[in-house]
């Protein structure tokens, strides 16, 4: 819910503390099952609850076939990755098509999630995690006339089974112009759950748009070595801050928290990472490297309808309108007009095909 303040980044932090439910455009509520301990691997773009329930998909009243279903691993209402899967299932149900979807569930609880939904009907199920990879591919060889997605980013695919990308450094690179001009020391943090591609990526294309600004612009990396830990996450972007860091992007949820603490105390500038965490920050959360799901979610359900879904993989990015820069309106008037018009003109760039973003995974 979009009135969760600071004081509420610890529970996320533990988002054991919130209860799995399951909901759609048309859906009824459904009473949680127990979920299986899931695996210690989690994610790189998620933050999920280590020891909730996951909800069983609910009946759905009037049509019974057709739709689509999404999977979380969190909760819905994270500001972040979950959040950005569950604002695209509701806006194709605004526009009339079934939808619902489950929140909070555990890796080895998801494929029964996802039968369930196969069960049902629904016409495109995605399972919005990298860790759901297993249970994907398991579920749609029971089901090949139904289709499935999973975020991989690896283009790991099969006939009825898409995956998808996370084409972050787009996005991280007019930030890194924000950043250029809104940093006094040069100094920039990178935050990752893990050094992996997508994170990486993000952290040197936040460093290539801030050189454009200050040419002896640096950036400190860090690998937490979690995803959720927001304490160790905040003792990193502290550490950070110690060597001069006074602007951080993050990869992960756990460091985006962890950062925001930080940036508190060292009256720095963050990022939100992936939705809008403005709200959670609203004094250090400048910008916000938002995902909008509506348009791949969209491309998924009309090439299941159109007979085209055939091992695709699918990548939205800046051009694509998926990866956009957010402003913390709070604080836009503290950013001088020509860094912004220097954002939007790579922004444009991008979207022209005249700025490519180099991707360097590691």
């Amino acid at each position: 819910m979009r009135s969760h303040k600071s004081i509420i980044l610890s529970a996320l932090a533990i988002l054991a503390l919130f209860l799995a439910s399951c909901a759609g455009g048309a859906s009824g509520t459904a009473a949680p099952a127990p979920a299986t301990k899931a695996p210690t691997a989690v994610p790189p773009t998620q933050a999920p609850a280590s020891n909730a329930t996951s909800a069983a998909p609910a009946a759905t009243k009037g049509a019974n076939t057709g739709g689509l279903a999404v999977v979380l691993t969190g909760p819905w209402q994270d500001h972040s990755w979950n959040e950005a899967g569950y604002n695209a299932a509701q806006a194709l149900g605004k526009q009339g098509v079934r939808v619902a979807f489950s929140e909070n569930v555990q890796d080895a609880d998801a494929a029964r999630v996802l039968r369930q939904y196969a069960e049902q009907g629904y016409e495109m199920i995605v399972a919005h995690s990298f860790s759901f990879q297993d249970a994907t591919f398991q579920v749609a060889s029971e089901f090949p006339k139904i289709n499935f997605a999973w975020g991989g980013g690896i283009n790991r695919t099969a006939k009825n089974v898409a995956d998808y990308d996370q084409p972050f450094y787009e996005a991280a690179y007019p930030i890194g112009i924000i950043a250029g001009y809104m940093s006094k020391s040069g100094v920039l943090g990178a935050l990752y759950g893990f050094d992996i591609p997508v994170c990486h990526s993000m952290g040197e294309a936040l460093l290539a748009g801030a050189k454009t600004v200050n040419p002896n612009a640096k950036l400190i990396r860090t690998a937490v070595g979690d995803w959720v830990d927001v304490a160790k996450a905040k003792e990193a972007a502290l550490a950070q801050a110690d060597a001069g860091v006074d602007y951080w992007c993050e990869c992960g949820e756990g460091p985006a928290l962890g950062a925001i603490e930080a940036a508190k105390e060292r009256k720095g500038y963050v990022t939100g990472y992936v939705g809008d965490m403005s709200e959670l920050g609203p004094d250090v959360v400048l910008v916000n490297l938002y995902w909008d799901l509506v348009p791949m979610f969209s491309k998924m359900l009309q090439d299941t309808r159109n007979g085209t879904f055939n091992a695709p993989y699918y990548r939205f990015g800046v051009a694509d309108g998926a990866m956009l820069v957010k402003y913390n309106e709070a604080l836009k008037g503290k950013i001088p007009p020509e860094a912004i018009a220097a954002a939007n003109q790579a922004i444009a760039d991008i979207k022209a095909g005249k700025l490519k973003v180099e991707y360097v995974p590691q």
